[in-house]
């Protein structure tokens, strides 16, 4: 391999990589530090070729090289801060040689050509930053949201619900708080293929006559409106006895019946409500 390709082609992969981590810690380095560290990065894998050198190829070395390129690459705040950056920078490197290096392994091609190598830095940074997405996202959500027990009629119903302090909604005659529940999780008690999204007296009427007599007893009709229209709407709601939620038993709920569709969660209550 020639020697300008090789130097190209490191220095266009430690520029991925950089940007990469980057994205990922949200740190907000320059152009010209991105460049500045891919160039050190470079510099360090060109002297690779010289056997002569092989010392700086030691683990301290390394540790050493990296630090340097985490310092002139990107911003940080604190010790604790270049820690995590540096910690990160390490393994976006490692993710994205392995990944390459699978990907010629397992596409067979010998004649290692900058391109691909390129194109294989870039997905593998392009799969890294999907799955810290994901990740993210599934922390994110575990932040938010807790698992709910309801207790109706003596029967106990598991749910996730997330902690949303957008939904105020109360039973405007006994002020209780109203958690928005799945209609699923209350199929067994409401009347099949019944749109709950926009409820009217007539909706309602004929909801509540198709309800056992227990649970009817329990209906509440709470007014709301949308943030982008003026009209009145109604959500159909039935008193619960109690929910739970980490072993605390919270009365004076109603449960909002919703046909909202979400597979992390399928309930909604206010975060006050807890205290």
């Amino acid at each position: 391999m020639y020697l300008d390709i090789y130097i190209i082609e490191n220095l266009l992969i430690n520029y991925i990589i950089i940007s990469c981590t980057s994205i990922l810690v949200k740190n907000t380095n320059s152009f010209i530090r991105k460049i500045m560290g891919s160039i050190i990065g470079t510099i360090y894998s060109v002297i690779y070729l010289f056997p002569k050198m092989h010392f700086l190829y030691t683990l301290p070395s390394k540790a050493i090289f990296i630090t340097i390129i985490g310092l002139i690459s990107f911003v940080y705040i604190d010790k604790r801060d270049l820690l995590k950056i540096l910690t990160s920078f390490l393994l976006v490197n490692i993710f994205v040689c392995g990944s390459t290096y699978f990907i010629i392994y397992f596409t067979g091609i010998s004649d290692l050509k900058i391109s691909f190598i390129i194109i294989c830095a870039y997905i593998s940074c392009k799969l890294l930053k999907k799955i810290y997405s994901d990740i993210t996202l599934i922390n994110h959500i575990k932040e938010f949201t807790k698992e709910i027990t309801i207790s109706l009629l003596g029967e106990e119903l598991k749910c996730v619900a997330l902690l949303d302090s957008g939904n105020l909604l109360k039973d405007p005659i006994s002020k209780s708080d109203v958690v928005m529940v799945n209609s699923y999780i209350l199929k067994k008690y409401l009347p099949a293929n019944c749109n709950y999204e926009n409820v009217d007296i007539l909706l309602a009427e004929k909801i509540i006559n198709n309800l056992s007599e227990d649970i009817s007893s329990r209906v509440r009709l709470i007014p709301y409106n949308h943030a982008t229209s003026s009209k009145t709407s109604m959500v159909l709601g039935i008193k619960a006895d109690y929910i739970l939620i980490d072993n605390k038993k919270i009365g004076n709920i109603v449960l909002g019946i919703s046909n909202f569709t979400d597979e992390n969660y399928n309930a909604i209550l206010n975060p006050s409500i807890l205290y």
